[in-house]
């Protein structure tokens, strides 16, 4: 929880809870269960008990109160990504403490409120009466995790529906970590935001470029808003100056060879690269020599 945050999408976190259970593929390596396990303090899994985090209210009333200051220095609202070590829409969360989250976003409408889960399912059911009954308030969006063509398809239908049904103001996608190819292109259009990114770490899983492309290609036909975050781990060739490739076969750094294709029986591999554990750092968050990374109007001004 930070009143500046490093995440490149968000300006602050707040997080009322701590814990969570893994849901998806994409959360195989997740940082936040990674720090709670070095803790040693026991709040993920089913059934653990999550933890509160104290000050969180009061640091959402601060980021209000101080959103006029933040506004006049940027020339924009700041933005506030909830809940980035668990997920608001968690089964095995008591809802007095959801109730809390959302009050404390109510009060707080000098902000940007950036809503993430891989729960949609229960999103409708777990805000607030009033949210479900045209109140939903302006400044919250509401954005899903998809890591894979299999969630794509499950839940971005869902989150769209949503959006028409509650009067959402803006509705997002984090592919984070991106695992293989994912096809958009039928929901672009409904969609106001898309983020991308490599899996960081020691377990990363690498990124090919052409997934990246694709994501990118459709929100451009559609007009919607893309945001590449980071290569991660795994550098591709080609997406770095010809130096820091040099330096990492200098270094030996470890390689292995991605196909655009990750069906196994594929019968032919027309787009393989070779992709470098190079770390986060060196890797960067450069696209095609570029940094691309767009926000919707709503949290642009």
């Amino acid at each position: 929880m930070a009143e500046i945050s490093a995440i490149e999408w968000t300006d602050a976190t707040v997080n009322f809870w701590w814990g969570c259970t893994n849901v998806s593929p994409g959360c195989d390596n997740c940082y936040a269960e990674t720090w709670n396990a070095f803790r040693g303090t026991g709040e993920w899994g089913p059934g653990a008990a999550r933890r509160p985090i104290k000050g969180s209210a009061a640091l959402l009333r601060k980021l209000q109160s101080s959103a006029p200051a933040f506004e006049s220095l940027h020339g924009r609202p700041r933005r506030v990504f909830m809940q980035s070590l668990s997920d608001t829409f968690d089964n095995e969360v008591e809802d007095v403490w959801r109730m809390a989250v959302f009050s404390g976003i109510e009060a707080a409408d000098r902000i940007r409120v950036q809503l993430l889960t891989k729960r949609i399912g229960n999103v409708e059911k777990m805000v607030l009466d009033t949210w479900r009954n045209g109140g939903w308030p302006r400044h919250v969006g509401l954005m899903i995790t998809v890591v894979n063509q299999r969630e794509a398809s499950r839940d971005i239908p869902k989150l769209i529906a949503l959006k028409k049904r509650l009067g959402i103001p803006w509705i997002g996608l984090s592919i984070e970590p991106m695992l293989e190819p994912i096809d958009i292109s039928k929901w672009a259009a409904d969609l106001d935001w898309i983020i991308v990114g490599g899996e960081s770490g020691k377990n990363a899983r690498p990124m090919h470029p052409a997934w990246v492309a694709q994501v990118q290609q459709a929100c451009q036909r559609a007009g919607t808003a893309f945001f590449f975050k980071q290569w991660g781990e795994w550098l591709p060739e080609g997406e770095a100056p010809f130096e820091t490739f040099a330096e990492l076969r200098r270094k030996r750094a470890e390689r292995v060879e991605l196909h655009a294709d990750p069906n196994p029986f594929a019968s032919v591999r027309f787009d393989t690269r070779t992709m470098y554990r190079a770390g986060k750092k060196t890797s960067g968050k450069l696209l095609n020599g570029s940094v691309s990374q767009a926000f919707p109007k709503e949290l642009a001004a």
